[in-house]
Order: structure tokens, then sequence, then C-alpha cells
């Protein structure tokens, strides 16, 4: 065998032993489904504040645009492993230390909307259903770092690595369909404020539809599954602590006192907790805790 021969029987064995890796992934195309879930809520959004966005807070844009980062850098981490580009993987992934800390920031912002307008009692909304989604987005909140947290610690593991970082939308999946089943299910439509206490099925729907969602991942990936049964508890109580804590007369005056602190504070406060859990997670990954063949090189 000549060497040019030699070169190209190599060239194709390397080629063929990527393949068979990148085959062996798990959540192979996952990238697609991420891309999905923003035209989804663009879809969600469009009529209570895309159609209006030039009158909405900005506390409401900050989220936005960090919800939607937070999106688009998973399809691109998705699509990178996929391809077998694990260097621009690595490189990419690092945006992660600068997206959890300004999406926590941004889910802050808008829970001090939320609190300020229920303390001001001229919002009929938010005068029902302000408590009760101010305990719902708050679970969400740390649930997200908690989740991404994770992600850091196991990033040696590639299964429960990517199970952690795929699990974070299904946080956003309850939020996002809670706002489009009630456009879709007769019996649900909000006409005006007469009709704002159907609002908790929508968030009831949307938050059971995530559950289902992450049960179904689970049971076709049980080894390294923990992370969506990790995510079904954060749900879980995002929909009990919605019914129960969130009528409490106790938390509803600490979420007015909440709105009452300058929101400068809570962006300290949400970089500082967000900052710390990363820094956590990536010290505990630094552990050789796990077999080189399961590991991201």
């Amino acid at each position: 065998m000549g060497e040019a021969q030699l070169g190209r029987g190599t060239k194709r064995g390397v080629v063929m032993t990527t393949a068979a890796k990148a085959s062996r992934l798990p959540y192979r195309h996952a990238w697609r489904w991420c891309l999905a879930l923003i035209a989804l809520t663009i879809v969600a959004f469009w009529p209570g504040y895309l159609s209006r966005i030039g009158g909405e807070k900005v506390t409401s844009h900050f989220h936005a645009i960090t919800a939607t980062a937070w999106m688009l850098l998973l399809a691109a981490q998705s699509w990178s492993i996929d391809r077998g580009e694990r260097t621009r993987h690595r490189s990419v992934g690092l945006a992660i230390f600068a997206l959890v800390p300004l999406f926590f920031v941004g889910g802050a912002g808008v829970e001090h909307s939320m609190a300020v307008a229920t303390g001001s009692g001229q919002d009929p909304f938010y005068n029902i259903w302000g408590p009760s989604l101010g305990i719902y987005d708050l679970v969400a909140s740390l649930g997200f770092v908690a989740l991404t947290t994770m992600a850091l610690r196991d990033r040696r593991r590639v299964a429960r690595h990517a199970a952690w970082l795929l699990a974070t939308p299904l946080l956003l999946i309850g939020p996002v369909l809670s706002r489009v089943y009630p456009r879709l299910i007769p019996g649900l439509i909000m006409h005006g404020p007469q009709d704002f206490g159907l609002f908790r099925w929508g968030i009831h729907l949307g938050g059971l539809t995530a559950i289902a969602i992450a049960l179904w991942l689970w049971s076709r990936h049980r080894v390294d599954g923990g992370p969506w049964l990790a995510v079904v508890a954060i749900n879980l109580v995002q929909l009990i602590l919605f019914e129960t804590l969130g009528f409490f007369p106790a938390w509803k005056i600490a979420f007015v006192t909440f709105g009452g602190i300058a929101l400068g504070w809570h962006a300290i406060g949400a970089v500082a907790v967000a900052a710390a859990a990363l820094w956590w997670g990536w010290q505990a990954g630094l552990v050789k805790h796990v077999q080189p063949t399961r590991a991201i090189v």
C-alpha cells in the first residue's frame, strides 16, 4: 500500500470514527427544538408584548433579550457538538458565565416590576395574580441557576451535562404555553378583567406539559436522567406554591416590600448569587471523578 493510499485510509478512518462518536451523542439535533421554542415564544408573546413593544418597560425588554440569548446559546452548543466541533463548543460555552447572571438579573427585574404593580393596587390582573406569579417566577429563576450550576459541575459527563442544560427550556415552556393554551382552548379565553380568574388554568396546563415532556425524556435517558426529574420537581413546586403561598397575606407583604427596594440592589444581588453558584459548579467539576471516555475532550 502506498503512502497516498495509507493517508487516504487514515483520513477515512478518522472521519468514520468521528461520525461514529457523533452518532452516539445524546440529544442529537436538540438545537432544532431550541429554535422551535423561540418561534413559539414569538407567537405566545406577540399579542401582549411584541405587538406593543415600544410601550413596554425596560425590565421586560432585558428579560426577553437575555432569555432569547440563552436559547440561542443552547442551540449553538447543540449544533456545534453535533458537528463534532468540540473546540468551538467549549469556547462558546464560556458565555454561560455572562448569560446566566444576566438572565438572573432579567428575572429579578420582572419580579420587581410585578411587585411594584401589585403594590400600586391599580392593576386588576396583578391584584389577583401578582403574588402568585411572583413566587412562580422566583422558583423558576432559582431553578435556572441551579440547573446551569449542575451542568458546570457535570461538564465531564456528556449525557448528564447536556441534560442539565436542555432542562432549562422546560422552565420557559410553562410561561409560554400559558399564553398559547387560552387562545386555543374554548372556555379559557380572557376577554377582560372579568375573566382573569381563568389565567390559572393556562399556568397549570403549561406546567403540566413541561412535566410531561421531562418525564418522557427521562424514560428515554434513565441512566443520566436525573436532570429531567429535577426539572419535574421544580415545575411541581412552582405550581403548588402558585396556588398556596401565592395567596398568603404574609407573602404578599414580602413581595410588595421587595418592590420597594431599588432595582439596582436587586441586580447586584442577582449577579452575586449567580456568580457564586457558577463558581462552585466550575470548581466542583474540576474533580476528576469520571472515566476519561465520558469526558468532553
